[in-house]
Order: C-alpha cells, then sequence, then structure tokens
C-alpha cells in the first residue's frame, strides 16, 4: 500500500474536526494495483475489481509521508477553523473549493434524484411546486456566504494559510489553477500529478459515463448546468443567493437566451489569489 498521488482518500478529521465532517472513501488500493483501468482512466471502477481498503493500512502509510490532505464538507464558517490554523504543531493550510450555487442545485437534482424530485418537478412541468423545500438551495447559498465572508475579509491569522479556488477557474484551466495550489502548498507538481490532470480533464465523453467516476471534460462539465435548468428555476436561484454570487463573482443571466449561449460566460474574471 502506497500512500501516493493516485491513492485518493477521504480521511474523517476524527478527534480534531469530526462534528463536521461526512466522510466517503473512493479508491481501494493504489490504482496500481488495478491492472487496464489507470490507462483509461476508469478509477470509479477501481473499488469494485480491488475491494475494500484498509484504513488501518492507509492511515499508517500516510503518517509516513511529508503533507496529508484531509477533504471535509459542511464547516459552517472558515473561521471555525481558527485553533487548527493557529495550531504551530499542526503547520494546516486551508484551500476552500466553492461552485456556482446553480450548477450545484442541477448537480443535485441529477445525482440525487429522490431528494430533489420536486426541483425536477419543476422543470419538467414548467410549474413551481407549492411544496418544494427551497431550504435545499438557500441553505447552501447562505453556508456558502457566511463561510467565504471570513476568507475574503483576510484576517492576519489567515495570512499564508489560506486560499479560495473556484470551480470553475480550476474547470477551465487545470493546469494553471493546480500550479496555483501547489505553489501554495510548497510541494513540487510531479510529471505524473500533471499527466492524471490532462488525462481526466480533457476526457472522452464516453469514459466519463460513471457519476463517480473522475473522468470528464472539465471545461465543459462546469457549464452543463445552464442546459439542465429552466430559467424559470435560474431566475428563483439568483433571488434567492444574490450576495454569495456577488461575493464569488458568478453573473446573473438575465434572459433564457443569455443562459443558454455558452459564447456569453456567467463567470466574471476574479483573480482568488492566495494569502500571503
Amino acid at each position: 500500500m502506497q500512500c501516493s498521488w493516485k491513492a485518493v482518500l477521504l480521511l474523517a478529521l476524527a478527534s480534531i474536526a469530526i462534528q463536521y465532517t461526512a466522510i466517503r472513501t473512493f479508491t481501494a488500493k493504489s490504482f496500481h494495483t488495478c491492472p487496464g483501468l489507470a490507462e483509461a482512466g476508469l478509477e470509479g471502477d477501481c473499488v469494485r475489481k480491488c475491494g475494500v481498503l484498509n484504513l488501518t493500512v492507509a492511515a499508517e502509510a500516510c503518517r509516513e509521508r511529508s503533507h496529508v490532505a484531509i477533504k471535509t464538507v459542511r464547516v459552517p464558517e472558515v473561521n471555525d477553523l481558527r485553533a487548527l490554523v493557529e495550531d504551530p504543531r499542526l503547520n494546516l493550510k486551508v484551500i476552500q473549493l466553492v461552485r456556482d450555487p446553480r450548477g450545484i442545485l442541477a448537480s443535485r437534482s441529477e445525482t440525487f434524484r429522490d431528494t430533489y424530485r420536486l426541483w425536477r418537478l419543476w422543470y419538467g412541468t414548467g410549474r413551481k411546486p407549492y411544496n418544494l423545500d427551497v431550504t435545499q438551495l438557500t441553505t447552501v447559498c447562505e453556508d456558502f456566504s457566511n463561510s467565504v465572508s471570513t476568507g475574503l475579509t483576510r484576517p492576519a491569522w489567515l495570512k499564508g494559510k489560506y486560499m479560495l479556488v473556484r470551480y470553475e477557474d480550476l474547470a477551465r484551466n487545470p493546469m494553471k489553477k493546480t500550479e496555483e495550489i501547489y505553489g501554495f502548498l510548497g510541494i513540487p507538481l510531479d510529471s505524473h500529478v500533471a499527466r492524471w490532470i490532462q488525462n481526466n480533464t480533457r476526457g472522452d465523453p464516453t469514459l466519463g459515463k460513471h457519476k463517480y467516476g473522475t473522468v470528464r471534460n472539465s471545461a465543459a462539465t462546469a457549464e452543463k448546468w445552464r442546459f439542465r435548468l429552466s430559467y424559470d428555476i435560474v431566475a428563483f436561484a439568483q433571488n434567492a443567493c444574490q450576495r454569495v454570487l456577488a461575493q464569488l463573482g458568478y453573473k446573473m443571466a438575465t434572459s433564457e437566451e443569455e443562459l443558454k449561449n455558452p459564447s456569453i460566460s456567467l463567470v466574471e474574471e476574479r483573480d482568488f489569489r492566495p494569502f500571503s
């Protein structure tokens, strides 16, 4: 077992932030042990082919490495991590990944079809259900806004420790943004990482059929929501999420024609450089 760049492990914060963490483990073993899948880029099939990951072995392997990455979701605010960031024993850096809430709504409606069935009903019928759970959207926007507010104000305790990354910037310019991320972390960008990014962000659509796979045409994927939501739903989302859209540089679609025209960007050019 090796904790390499190919061993994609989403580990719990355990004793330090378990109340905030949702844990999912995506891969089974080092991808080298899945012959044929690496070349095809079908990492989503690795679990079925290679079996269940031994977390104890994985944890031991990762402790031998100089850098450990932890993915955690639903931290209410970056400020909640202050004690960890200021702990000199940890040398913790925070990379906050955000996405256009309209894209999140479209993605969740497709992935969690039953939970978001009323949004799908709205799209299918053109009529907003009276019992639609709007908090499925508004909670995302409020959480985003509260969470990024601390980082965007650049308090002294986050200097050199915080970076905001928009999903859309990463999708459109994966290598450029990855180089920025590695520079922020002070880690050399390995050629294997660069090759993996090239293979998995310019993917053949026939290889991107797996919902939880990693092969995608990333630039095209980032824009798909514009064709999966009706303008009525988008207008509703824009009204509900005005604050966070403005904070993160997402433009309003003012008409159906503008929404469906991919030549019109709905992402402002913003330079969210690391706070250093």
